[in-house]
């Protein structure tokens, strides 16, 4: 139901690569090199450039790069391109280029992971409560689209959530814009559609923002109690959720079961029959409305499903920090 760390994360000389560069040196070294207004004009004027034309393959000369920027000291700007130099910027024949990480990085400014969110809340939608079938809104709040039922308590209940709680997405800034006002139930899509895809990959293994390996787990509440809305002890009004890590960047959250199998048979077909064929806020509420409770699996809590059409239930299991279907 949240996604993210989210709660969240490619020289020294022609020929260096992005990969060796990021193994020399410490994340909170190369995050001091961005300590300047000037530097990270000179990672938007290479990434402009790379993206901007024709010319976007071919490197800046360095007096073009020197104009773009506004600095008039040759000097100074030198000294400020050099220490960009190896992790965010490599020097060739004819100039600079952004590497990998520089790339990254200006994207993250431009999306506007990094700026302030304010607390807004939209008009009720036409989208419904998977739980009680009331219109619901959308709130922005510290970083996060977070759909929201008209009338029942919702699905979640964790610090800083609003009542009604029924999902809780990291959406950059940037990407909502004036959408609560204008398209509230776009920015719904968008944000649930993104999530699925990304709990996919999670439900596979693989970490979606750096592709390192990830390990899942069902984490089950031993007091759980949903019959009035959220459990008052951990917060969720699921019998269960599975919680995806990253080996190497750390980059996870929990999330319902079904959405990290959406993509696979007896799941996939149910989405099917469903009349889903797009990953949006429908797609991520028909799957938190199909039956589920914990079962155990060798000695471990799993997830069973009564999914629409099949006469037993569906298993999804965590094996080696590995997600499995098996029936029932």
């Amino acid at each position: 139901m949240t996604d993210g760390a989210d709660d969240g994360r490619e020289t020294a000389g022609a020929g260096a690569s992005g990969i060796d560069a990021l193994d020399e040196h410490a994340p909170e070294e190369s995050f001091a090199r961005l300590g300047n207004g000037i530097r990270v004009a000179i990672l938007r004027a290479l990434h402009d450039h790379q993206t901007g034309g024709e010319r976007g393959e071919e490197p800046v000369p360095y007096t073009e790069l020197r104009r773009a920027v506004g600095v008039d000291d040759s000097g100074k700007f030198g000294y400020h391109v050099n220490q960009l130099l190896g992790e965010f910027v490599e020097k060739r024949p004819g100039g600079y280029v952004l590497l990998s990480p520089g790339t990254e990085l200006v994207r993250t400014i431009e999306s506007g992971a990094v700026a302030a969110a304010d607390g807004v809340m939209s008009a009720p939608t036409d989208a419904t409560c998977y739980r009680c079938g009331a219109p619901v809104r959308v709130t922005y709040t510290g970083g996060y689209v977070v759909a929201r039922c008209t009338d029942c308590p919702g699905a979640l209940d964790r610090d800083l959530l609003p009542p009604g709680a029924l999902s809780s997405i990291p959406v950059p800034a940037g990407a909502v814009g004036d959408a609560l006002e204008s398209a509230p139930r776009e920015l719904l899509d968008r944000a649930h559609g993104r999530f699925c895809h990304r709990a996919r990959l999670f439900g596979d293994g693989i970490c979606p923002r750096c592709g390192g390996e990830t390990t899942a787990t069902v984490e089950v509440c031993a007091d759980h109690d949903d019959a009035d809305g959220p459990c008052e002890t951990c917060g969720v009004a699921m019998p269960a959720t599975v919680r995806s890590t990253c080996s190497v960047c750390a980059e996870g959250g929990i999330s319902p079961g079904a959405c990290l199998v959406s993509h696979r048979g007896a799941f996939r077909d149910a989405l099917a029959a469903a009349g889903v064929d797009r990953l949006d806020y429908d797609a991520f509420a028909t799957m938190l409305g199909w039956p589920a409770s914990t079962v155990e699996r060798e000695g471990a809590p799993a997830l069973s499903y009564d999914l629409p059409g099949r006469s037993a239930p569906v298993v999804v299991a965590a094996e080696d920090g590995r997600l499995s279907l098996r029936p029932q």
